[in-house]
């Protein structure tokens, strides 16, 4: 038999990029050609939504509202300077005092925040199956799993105290009989035992616990943990959530979130009560000083009225009543008004020093407007100096009874009205809404878990198929690798689902030759067509072809040359060609399961003479012969090269229009290469996508190396939704069926 002289090596071109880029067209059908994958990582990313959902701890938010009222200056006269200075938000301190360390410090306190006490659950499902319990007793506990909480079990425990070595360690208390606890140490120790509504100590060390209420199934254990209060009142200022509501409005809102709703609820209540009660407290302070400067004047000026009044009677009894002028007594009685407006001021100045320094503006302005009586004083003073002597004393005696009952007077009006503000003392905020129970947790919900999950799912999905094509540097375009090769694709072969359904099925039930044939069973297939039309192509390549044998193989395994293999030999034998299908894959051909025959007897057979060729035929049709490959060898490719390989090669070739040999990848093993040079045309099937330039080269290069040209390619499984190719797919060519 004639055989090909070698050509010259072919070496693939560079990859030829499409020089206009991208498409929409081809984003589009990038996307439906991995609706797969798209859809199965959204169904997963749901799943896994649906899940956190269940298994994640509920997280809720309460808040409550607070009221701030600006402060009214109790000090007469310097109202009317506050509009000439820059104000801002009473909120703005407020919320300050609100997050400070001592108000939240007193909080936790009160509800022993530092103390954390829980039922211990199954891991990772626990939780969530103690909260899907909702009836009034205890839920009961699977077999072998009882110190497990499974609902419906509380603890409350108001004091905890241990070695500061301990702090931030886990203790496990496990209940007894009858209210009956016991507490473990971190080492699993005994430290205490207990009764609930005691207080219970250790002997051995100073842990000591009180613990009011406990529910729960004898031996089930609860995690305690006791944290550092600072570590704790940090925390508690840090997840807090304090803000003005609107601009300059005075309400502030305080939100809070936790796993525990209740005791959200009752967080928030005890800040608002605490912050209230503070203010309070603050404003009687200011009160109780200003009262107790004044009861420090108040002795010392009836002293002062007593002596004035004495010298006033002494006066008289020694020079009897003196009637004075009119302008005198006017005189007098504008002494008495500069006199108590002075001490008035001075008042003021002793009540703002307690408050503001030297140089704050109230404090100038009180000085300003005492220097303005102390210059009056001065004038009266002086105009009461020119005064006949016997007038002058009887004016400076009066003058004195006068002034000093006035001032006190007014201090001790002062004092009285000090100690109702004191006894009743209101504060500048109040609480305008209470904290409320939430009704359902603010995270995870359900519906938003599940709608981000499933988009994030969608994302990921389309992310991942742009990722798998990008990093899919195999040949996609007949053009391209025409193009790389400079050989002709004879043949483009659309993706058939019926063909995957029939692969699936496959070895389930075969009761008759030929049922895994798409030929047979489903001829009006469109990849059944493209075979038709590869039938046509070989026609011509067989014109000058030195005999009919046509041999298929492919660079690697699984690019469907088994399937291309079949089909064809079904397709010419249909066409009223006589066809002996070969399969020469001596290792692992699958050719026999196509057509529902034992892999044995077959080729091997007959060429290690064990057994004649017409033993060995399956007769499928009347046209078309089944050649297995028989019992797996030892030795296939010597086997192959021995002469009695191409002595059958030649003898069948007289018995049958054409040869069909389907052979193993070339990558893989030399058998390809060796049985190629009996054949008269070699096509190469490569897979849509699947093989690099590179590889394909690689492949062509093995058959020429060995003196075989191969004739062309059988471009195989285009996804016609790839969005890549447009050769007509869209034709329907199936029989309707009326």
């Amino acid at each position: 038999m004639a055989v090909d002289p070698p050509v010259p090596l072919v070496q693939p071109p560079p990859s030829i990029e499409d020089g206009d880029g991208a498409t929409l067209h081809e984003y589009i059908g990038t996307l439906l050609a991995s609706r797969g994958l798209i859809l199965s990582i959204a169904v997963s990313a749901l799943v896994t939504g649906l899940l956190y959902a269940k298994v994640a701890t509920p997280i809720y938010r309460s808040d409550a509202l607070i009221q701030v009222e600006e402060k009214k200056k109790g000090i007469a006269g310097l109202e009317d300077m506050v509009g000439l200075l820059p104000t801002e938000s009473a909120a703005d301190t407020e919320i300050e005092i609100l997050r400070s360390r001592s108000l939240v410090s007193e909080v936790v306190k009160k509800l022993a925040l530092d103390v954390v006490a829980v039922p211990r659950g199954f891991p990772i499902v626990g939780a969530a199956i103690a909260r899907a319990h909702h009836g009034p007793d205890v839920a009961a506990a699977p077999l072998g799993f009882s110190r497990f909480a499974w609902g419906g079990e509380r603890i409350a425990v108001d004091r905890l105290e241990v070695p500061r070595e301990m702090e931030n360690q886990t203790l496990i208390l496990v209940t007894g009989e009858a209210g009956r606890y016991a507490l473990r140490g971190p080492e699993g120790e005994r430290l205490l035992e207990g009764e609930v509504g005691k207080p219970a100590r250790s002997y051995i060390g100073p842990v000591a616990i009180f613990v009011p209420e406990l529910r729960a199934r004898p031996g089930t254990h609860f995690t305690l943990l006791k944290r550092p209060e600072q570590e704790v009142v940090e925390e508690l200022q840090k997840d807090v959530v304090i803000s003005e509501k609107g601009r300059k409005t005075g309400i502030i809102r305080v939100e809070l979130s936790g796993a525990n709703a209740a005791k959200v609820v009752e967080t928030l209540d005890a800040l608002a009560g605490a912050y209230v009660r503070q203010n309070v407290d603050r404003r009687s302070e200011e009160a109780e000083k200003t009262l107790k400067f004044i009861s420090a004047q108040l002795p010392e000026l009836r002293a002062r009225l007593d002596k004035a009044e004495e010298g006033l009677n002494a006066y008289r009894s020694k020079h009897g009543t003196i009637d004075l002028p009119l302008e005198n007594k006017a005189a007098i009685e504008r002494a008495v008004a500069i006199e108590k407006v002075s001490s008035e001021l001075q008042l003021q100045r002793a009540e703002l020093a307690q408050k503001f320094t030297d140089n704050h503006p109230f404090l100038a302005a009180v000085k300003k407007k005492l220097a303005e009586v102390e210059t009056e004083r001065a004038a009266m003073n002086a105009r009461i100096k020119n005064l006949p002597e016997s007038e002058l004393n009887s004016v400076r005696l009066l003058r004195d009874v006068k002034v000093s009952n006035e001032l006190y007077v007014l201090l001790l009006n002062k004092a009285q009205e000090l100690q109702v503000v004191k006894s009743g003392t209101i504060g500048n905020v109040r609480v305008l809404d209470r904290a409320l129970l939430p009704v359902r947790p603010d995270h995870p919900r359900l519906g938003r878990t599940l709608a981000l999950s499933l988009l994030l799912g969608v994302v990921l999905g389309v992310m991942a198929a742009f990722a798998r094509r990008a990093l899919n540097r195999g040949v996609k375009d007949p053009d391209v690798l025409e193009a790389a090769t400079g050989l002709s694709v004879y043949a483009t072969v659309p993706h058939s689902d019926l063909q995957a359904q029939l692969s699936r099925t496959e070895g389930k039930r075969r009761t008759n030759a030929g049922n895994g044939i798409l030929a047979k069973c489903h001829s009006d297939d469109l990849a059944i067509e493209s075979l038709r039309s590869l039938r046509t192509s070989l026609q011509f390549a067989l014109m000058d072809a030195p005999n009919r044998v046509i041999v298929l193989s492919g660079p690697s395994p699984g690019v469907g040359k088994t399937f291309v293999s079949g089909n064809l030999a079904q397709v010419l034998a249909d066409s009223g060609k006589r066809v002996l299908l070969l399969e020469a894959d001596l290792r692992n051909g699958s050719l026999h399961h196509m057509f529902g025959f034992q892999r044995q007897p077959g080729l091997s057979d007959v060429l290690a003479g064990g057994i004649r060729l017409e033993d060995a035929l399956h007769r499928i049709s009347d046209n078309l012969d089944l050649l297995t490959a028989g019992l797996i060898p030892p030795n296939p490719s010597e086997l192959l090269m021995s002469s009695r390989f191409g002595e059958l090669i030649h003898r069948v070739g007289n018995n049958y229009d054409l040869i069909i040999i389907d052979t193993p990848p070339i990558l893989a093993v030399t058998d390809a290469a060796i049985i190629a040079r009996l054949a008269g045309v070699t096509l190469l099937v490569v897979r849509a996508g699947r093989h690099p330039t590179g590889e394909i080269g690689q492949a062509l290069k093995r058959f020429i190396q060995s003196g075989v040209h191969p004739t062309g390619f059988v471009f195989n499984d285009i996804t016609r939704l790839a969005g890549e190719y447009g050769y007509g797919y869209q034709y329907d060519y199936r029989k309707k069926v009326s």
